[in-house]
């Protein structure tokens, strides 16, 4: 079993350089015994003009015609049309400024045409703010700037405009006599609103990208050379700064690689020396805070963190020269500033390492203490990233040197595919240089081969023998094949930990599943125990109410045939309760910062129960599932600490999901919520006082409520949440209004629907109509429709019994997966 995550650090470009060149750089440097070996390459630039000669003999990019085909820049627009496409076109975005076409244009076409000679195809977006300066002068017109930004009032607009359009159709003309087609695209990409007319003139901030144009030109094989000029919706032209211009359409076209590329070759620090490497979510705070960080160094980092912060972990920033441009793609090291958002290494020697969130990770159900011991009794070192997505594990060599032995690697092909997994190993290989490890050669299945592809990749070397590959980092043949026989044998001895371990496993499979409940007479309590009730698979074995401690559970459930008395669980009890009564699984349903001292009781137990916990304490705890069975399925299975999102979380979570995962999300979504006083609790409160909502609604909590950061937490993208509470008793309806990056019809956003949630019962599509409370009271699903859009404007509105799907139901789905039971068990009959 392979599983795994991520990390960055200061050589994470090499990896990335070396993937997109694979096929080459193996052809030129595979040695006998099957073996690559990078240190053998003498240097950078022969290395270069190695590849080049191949290329000119081999090309690696072969020409098909395809009809009708699709190109997509992830977030934005599709375009159509029939064209001639080359096989892999990886995008590299190239922001040039003014000072390079100026003064080192005859080595930027060079590294232009290189790219796109190994298959990477750029996108130029260039400034030409020296250029500008120098014709404002000759027209005795000031160069102003506010904070990092060019002050554009109507003159100084009508030049930028000449002045862009001459730049622009110099790069265009370079690249043309060199052989390379381009095409300008002075206008026509950035749609913009005015930033701050008062204070910047005709200054805009982007609103929108429009892909048609670019879409057009790579399709047809020319380099698009984009002007940073927008204009609002209405035709009024704005200036935009060409660097702000190159990281908004970064956003829309998600390009393999962002290349700024300057005449300092990379970003100066105060001594006025070139930083090699910026961690953004280690430095960030640090150097806003630099006194020479000002103006346009202080734009750029803001700039730069917004750009990565919606962008995938593994992308980069790369700030160098035209003259290094080339070997940038090749350099282990790198050249200029590499820019990364960064994750920081955790080991399993550090304090604040955490074995319950480990154990998620690697998907075993076995008690933190459990995890910890056998990791320290195989004297293993475990290696994640501080989201523990990815990681590894490595143990000495028998010989007591440097060398030490990776004993597993915690790799799924998600994190392959997207090089997260290179980030981590990179990360370790600063602490450990030397590595080892091998994998047996016959192993078959697109997952065993995706890895054997990605350790070829991020190791030094390797040997087949005898149907077992040794991977190496950073050593000579001759001291591998000193340590290949231990490499070899290894057994690990994590492989007990996992999806199947039985380790401390609250229960075996058995008829009934005993269940407690915290929190039973509550309204949501109260459907838990009627659908436990006619659950064929689990059995309420204690039911607490403090209030109706003592008496029997029938008097607030008259129609439950049951003998149980309501008892008094506190987190002094509750680990006593748990074991005397065999309990396999606790509901916690009780309001926000109560459920914490319960959890910390139950961790000292040796056999785990499974927890479901119904308030919003552990929705931000990475150590807790997120329990969302239509999304997060697979590791709620695994999971015994699951924590149920909230019921207007729920609907705003799977309403806005396809949206986020089809890159279609541009902007804020707006949510705007009423629901049944019954959400207030059975507690009095002025939300659930019938008085006050008799012919009234009454917003409450309208910034920074719970369920806006839950949402925005878990989407990856930020949400505005507007809860109110109606004068009916149960039901939710969510009217979300959002802006998309493209415009959409009813049917398109109708099918993205449909699909997401096909093999999903409890959620329901109707985009015929607008879903109405009363039609959802008292059921099990989740309606969303009413879909109306108007050019890239959607609205849906979605609604759902706060009390079921919203809680009860889902919480019974999540209890359900997590003891390997029917999902719908005890549901099904009501549907």
């Amino acid at each position: 079993m392979y599983t795994t995550r991520s990390i960055i650090n200061a050589s994470g470009r090499a990896l990335n350089k070396r993937q997109a060149t694979s096929s080459a750089l193996k052809s030129l440097n595979n040695k006998s015994y099957s073996t690559i070996s990078f240190s053998n390459v003498t240097s950078i630039p022969s290395q270069v003009n190695e590849i080049e000669g191949k290329i000119n003999k081999e090309p690696l990019i072969e020409r098909i015609v395809t009809s009708n085909s699709s190109l997509s820049f992830g977030q934005t627009k599709k375009y159509e049309k029939s064209i001639k496409l080359s096989e892999n076109k990886s995008i590299v975005l190239v922001k040039i400024g003014g000072g390079v076409i100026e003064n080192d244009m005859n080595a930027l076409i060079q590294s232009l045409n290189f790219l796109k000679k190994i298959g990477l195809f750029p996108i130029v977006v260039h400034g030409g703010g020296p250029q500008l300066n120098v014709e404002l002068a000759a027209a005795n017109l000031p160069a102003e700037y506010v904070e990092g930004l060019r002050v554009t009032p109507p003159a100084v607009l009508a030049v930028a405009q000449r002045v862009f359009a001459r730049e622009n159709l110099k790069i265009v003309d370079a690249l043309e006599a060199s052989g390379t087609r381009a095409r300008p695209i002075t206008q026509g990409v950035y749609q913009a609103s005015p930033l701050d007319p008062k204070t910047y003139g005709f200054v805009g901030a982007v609103d929108k990208i429009l892909t048609d144009a670019l879409a057009n030109c790579i399709a047809g094989d020319y380099v698009p050379v984009v002007s940073s000029l927008a204009m609002t919706e209405h035709g009024q032209v704005l200036n935009i700064n060409a660097d702000v211009a190159a990281l908004e359409l970064a956003k829309a076209v998600r390009p393999l690689k962002i290349v700024f590329v300057n005449t300092t070759a990379g970003m100066k620090d105060g001594d006025g020396r070139v930083m090699p490497h910026i961690v953004l979510d280690e430095q960030y705070d640090e150097l806003m805070k630099q006194s020479w960080v000002k103006h346009g160094t202080k734009l750029k980092l803001k700039e730069f963190k917004s750009c990565l912060d919606n962008l995938p972990l593994s992308t980069s920033i790369t700030i160098t020269s035209p003259l290094l441009l080339r070997t940038e793609l090749f350099s282990r090291n790198g050249s200029g500033t590499t820019v990364e958002k960064g994750n920081s290494l955790l080991d399993s020697s550090q304090s604040q390492f955490c074995y319950r969130t480990f154990g998620a990770m690697i998907g075993t159900r076995d008690h933190p203490a459990n995890i910890k011991k056998v990791v320290q009794d195989a004297k293993v070192e475990i290696f994640v990233n501080s989201s523990y997505s990815t990681g590894l594990a490595i143990k000495d060599s028998s010989s007591g040197s440097a060398v030490k032995i990776v004993d597993k690697f915690f790799i799924s092909k998600d994190n392959i595919t997207d090089e997260s997994a290179d980030s981590v190993f990179r990360s370790t290989l600063a602490k450990h240089p030397r590595l080892i490890w091998t994998t047996a050669t016959a192993e078959q299945g697109k997952e065993a081969e995706l890895v054997q592809t990605w350790f070829k990749k991020v190791a030094t070397g390797f040997i087949s023998v005898k149907g077992v590959t040794t991977y190496w980092t950073n050593m000579e043949i001759d001291e591998v094949q000193k340590h290949i026989t231990q490499s070899a044998t290894n057994k690990s001895a994590l492989d007990k930990l996992g999806n199947e371990s039985t380790l401390n496993v609250a229960s075996e499979k058995k008829d009934k599943y005993r269940i407690g409940l915290l929190g039973a007479r509550g309204f949501t309590g109260g459907h838990l125990v009627r659908l436990i009730s006619q659950h064929a698979g689990l059995e309420l074995a204690l039911a607490a109410s403090s209030t109706n401690y003592g008496k029997p559970i029938t008097t607030e459930f008259p129609t439950l045939k049951s003998s149980l008395l309501f008892s008094q669980v506190t987190p002094d009890n509750i680990a006593k309760y748990t074991v005397d009564n065999g309990i396999d699984g606790w509901f916690m349903a009780l309001p926000d910062k109560i459920s914490s001292p319960y959890v910390a009781a139950l961790d000292v137990l040796e056999k785990q129960p499974t927890l479901v916990d119904l308030s919003s304490d552990h929705r931000f705890d990475n150590s807790w599932v997120y329990g969302s069975p239509e999304t997060n399925r697979a590791a709620i299975r695994k999971g015994r600490r699951i924590a149920n999102p909230g019921c207007y979380a729920t609907g705003m979570y799977l309403s806005l999901k396809p949206l986020v995962k089809a890159g279609l999300l541009n902007g804020t979504p707006s949510c705007f919520g009423i629901s049944g006083y019954s959400g207030a609790g059975s507690k009095p409160s002025d939300k659930n006082d019938t008085k006050r909502l008799a012919d009234n609604i009454i917003p409450y909590k309208l910034v920074d409520h719970t369920h806006e950061r839950e949402v925005s937490h878990q989407l990856g993208h930020p949400i505005y949440f507007m809860p109110h509470v109606g004068q009916f008793f149960q039901g939710i309806t969510l009217t979300i209004s959002t802006k998309l990056n493209r415009s959409v019809t009813v049917e398109e956003i109708t099918e993205l629907y449909k699909k997401s949630y096909a093999d999903e019962p409890l959620v329901k599509i109707d985009a015929g109509i607008i879903p109405e409370v009363k039609t959802n009271q008292n059921k099990h699903t989740l309606t969303i429709g009413g879909f109306t859009i108007k050019d890239n404007h959607l609205v849906i509105v979605t609604t759902l019994d706060n009390l079921l799907k919203g809680a009860a139901t889902q919480a019974l789905q999540n209890m359900n997966l997590s003891l390997n039971l029917n999902e719908l068990d005890g549901i099904k009959s009501e549907l």
